[in-house]
């Protein structure tokens, strides 16, 4: 590891990890074969860094902190197989590097899904990615249908990408010590989609509609969010032919389902055609 180590900025939310034994376990999950190339993101005071640098032919590291990504850049200047990159992973272009790219990294909470959700721009330029995130937006990732974790996040990463839980980490397990503990998770997008949508941007669009007031019934979300469009009687015809139940909460439909609709409703709701029926406001 470097030597310059003091050195901390909330605003960045950076707590570093410090437990090589956390450190062993996340090789273990990555199982990296040696002709793979690594990206790393926010390395920090580059403890995983290090690691990585002997198990892989190429590592690229993004750190967004001028004085880590400068310390780093002296430490691994040697090794002719590590870049120090300083930038902001949640906007930076993944496409400069090569591909297929397998993603280890202990996100920082604060940022974590921002940099995660640009990842997924460029997924198909990466086989996996083993990330460390908070442990509750971990669980929110990892959520079955039918459960109070399950939501719009869940939706949208389990459309593009098949999801494990690796192993919890303790709090203390970095420095400073953090408020929450956090989850080693691989999410491994598809290479073809299982459930592939006709408009993501649509899908996505229904997802987040559906999920918007988790106490009302999916029927009541969609009949708010489309009021001009969308009647109870055409969705009621909608829920028929797909077996939904006009009971039914967005957190019971399954990621399948959830495509299912987005499909039966979206040409006569994105051409605006509507269709005639009980036009009365939603049931709350």
């Amino acid at each position: 590891m470097p030597k310059k180590l003091p050195h901390h900025r909330k605003r960045l939310g950076q707590i570093f990890l410090r437990d090589p034994l956390v450190v062993d376990k996340i090789l273990q999950s990555a199982t990296l074969a040696p002709d793979e190339t690594v990206l790393e993101i926010g390395p920090g005071r580059g403890i995983l860094t290090t690691a990585l640098a002997g198990q892989t032919a190429c590592l690229y590291a993004i750190e967004i902190d001028a004085h880590y990504a400068q310390t780093l850049g002296q430490h691994f200047a040697p090794l002719s197989h590590v870049y120090i990159i300083q930038a902001d992973a949640r906007f930076y272009d993944y496409g400069l590097l090569p591909q297929p790219l397998v993603v280890v990294a202990n996100l920082p909470y604060s940022m974590g899904m921002a940099i995660l959700h640009r990842l997924f721009t460029f997924r198909q330029r990466l086989s996996r990615l083993v990330i460390m995130l908070q442990q509750e937006v971990a669980m929110r990732l990892l959520a079955p249908p039918d459960t109070s974790a399950y939501g719009a996040l869940s939706v949208f990463f389990q459309y593009y990408a098949a999801i494990t839980h690796q192993f919890d980490v303790s709090r203390h397990a970095f420095t400073p010590v953090p408020a929450v503990d956090s989850t080693v998770v691989t999410l491994t997008p598809f290479a073809t989609l299982p459930w592939p949508a006709g408009d993501e941007s649509w899908l996505f669009r229904i997802v987040k509609s559906a999920f918007a007031h988790r106490r009302k019934t999916l029927r009541v979300n969609l009949l708010t969010a489309f009021p001009a469009l969308l009647t109870r009687t055409a969705l009621a015809h909608i829920f028929a032919d797909l077996g939904l139940s006009e009971h039914a909460r967005a957190q019971e439909l399954q990621v399948r389902q959830f495509v299912q609709l987005a499909e039966a409703l979206r040409l006569p709701l994105v051409q605006g055609e509507g269709v005639s029926g009980d036009e009365g406001p939603p049931e709350h």
